[in-house]
């Protein structure tokens, strides 16, 4: 707090309160430059002291702004005009000479306007908190931002219906609030899966409110989960991924990339944004190994099969170099352009544009998507009359094949990334055949 001594007296004691309160050095570091930023506004009007009312009056602009941090603004204006209508029983100390006065103590009258005021912006307390959380899934947990997005969505969506509720915070939010919740997703057709994935988003974000001391109970604990159906993994067998892995022909830069893509999945078992998010610096052909980053931001060093290597090879060396150059009429053989034809242009390196440091790319020469890989995969299986086939499908079936040919379950766990083993031992619904002659091999009587 470099900047504290400029700061009005008010503004200092409700730091100090603040961290007397336990706020960390980071959120203190951040309500400095939020008040920082109100005491601009108070020289901007010629204000010289603060008081609750002017606070709780500029609180409300600034929580209707689209800027997160305006937001987080009027919410620490709204906080601190509480603290000086209502101050701890341990008051801050006298000011020092030259100081302003401590601020006064509102009457009923002004205690009851200002409260008033602040309740027309208490949904903003609701955008607030997510928002804190969100930081904190990002910033200390690490997620993943597809995992990320995908709490943001289903927490936006409970935030609706309490605000409808006319709920002025989370503390006041019940159990038969969540309940109703819960059975208005059912009532519109959602699986118990999907309402799983809501009750797991809320349990948590309920844990983090009562863990921040912004709930004094949590409401969430006593919520059932839905009974989940079970299924076991959709998996190919060996002579169905043999088939799908020979299918692309190596003849056209695209079918060399679509050869070493499919069989890199299958050769790694990384998820579908893992495989098309790798860059040249995570492969090392030489000792044939693939550096991978997955979720929460953990690496992973994981081999590659020798046929995985040669395929990858050969795309790296030719098909990815002229996919590089633009679209497909710039890799198009000069016979299928035709004899006279206008030779295409040198390309992006040519034009002072950084060749894309993905492994990957798609047509025009950019970052293959999760979108293009999987239209790539179901082309690809309805040419080999296989049903459905997806991304995570193959992961299954490297995972089960892996487990039946007798790897060892602590091992498929490093290899898939799993965090915890009970993930891993989904891929343990074997043949009862290997299963007998596990048995029979292990067991110590004859």
């Amino acid at each position: 707090m470099t900047h504290e001594a400029a700061l009005p007296p008010a503004a200092r004691a409700f730091l100090a309160h603040l961290e007397a309160e336990g706020w960390s050095s980071g959120e203190l570091a951040a309500a400095t430059a939020d008040l920082e930023a109100l005491a601009a506004r108070a020289r901007q009007q010629g204000r010289e002291a603060w008081d609750p009312v002017w606070l709780a009056r500029e609180a409300i602009p600034l929580s209707e702004a689209a800027a997160p941090g305006s937001r987080r603004q009027g919410e620490l204006a709204r906080h601190l005009a509480r603290f000086l209508a209502a101050p701890p029983e341990s008051s801050p100390p006298d000011p020092g000479p030259g100081e302003d006065p401590a601020p006064r103590v509102l009457s009923e009258a002004e205690l009851s306007a200002l409260l008033t005021e602040l309740a027309r912006e208490a949904p903003e307390r609701l955008d607030d908190a997510l928002e804190r959380y969100l930081h904190h899934l990002s910033v200390e947990r690490g997620l993943a931002p597809l995992t990320l997005e995908a709490y943001a969505r289903d927490l936006q969506e409970l935030r609706r219906f309490v605000a409808a509720l006319g709920r002025q915070g989370w503390e006041e939010v019940s159990l038969p609030d969540l309940m109703d919740y819960l059975r208005r997703l059912e009532a519109r057709g959602l699986s118990a899966r999907s309402r799983a994935r809501h009750l797991s988003a809320l349990r948590r974000f309920f844990r983090f409110l009562e863990r921040e001391e912004e709930i004094s109970a949590n409401p969430a604990t006593l919520l059932n989960t839905p009974r989940l159906p079970a299924r076991l993994p959709q998996v190919l067998s060996e002579a169905q991924v043999e088939a799908l892995l020979t299918a692309p022909e190596g003849t056209t830069p695209w079918g060399q990339r679509d050869a070493a893509l499919l069989e890199v999945l299958y050769a790694t078992g990384l998820r579908v944004s893992e495989l098309v998010g790798l860059t040249l610096r995570q492969v090392d052909l030489t000792r044939g190994l693939v550096r991978v980053t997955g979720k929460g931001g953990k690496e992973r060093l994981v081999p590659l099969t020798p046929l995985a290597v040669a395929k990858l090879s050969r795309y790296l060396k030719d098909g990815r170099q002229a996919l590089l150059h633009g679209p497909p009429s710039a890799v198009e053989s000069p016979k299928r352009r035709g004899e006279g034809a206008p030779k295409p242009r040198s390309g992006r390196r040519s034009a002072g544009i950084m060749p894309s440091p993905y492994v990957f790319l798609n047509r025009r020469g950019g970052r293959l998507s999760r979108q293009g890989f999987w239209k790539i995969l179901g082309h690809y299986a309805r040419q080999c009359g296989l049903p459905p086939v997806s991304p995570h499908m193959l992961r299954h079936s490297f995972a089960t094949h892996l487990l039946s040919r007798g790897a060892n379950l602590r091992m498929l766990q490093l290899l898939l990334g799993h965090a915890d083993l009970s993930t891993t031992q989904i891929y343990t619904h074997l043949e009862a055949a290997r299963l007998r002659a596990v048995y029979e091999q292990a067991h110590p009587r004859p």
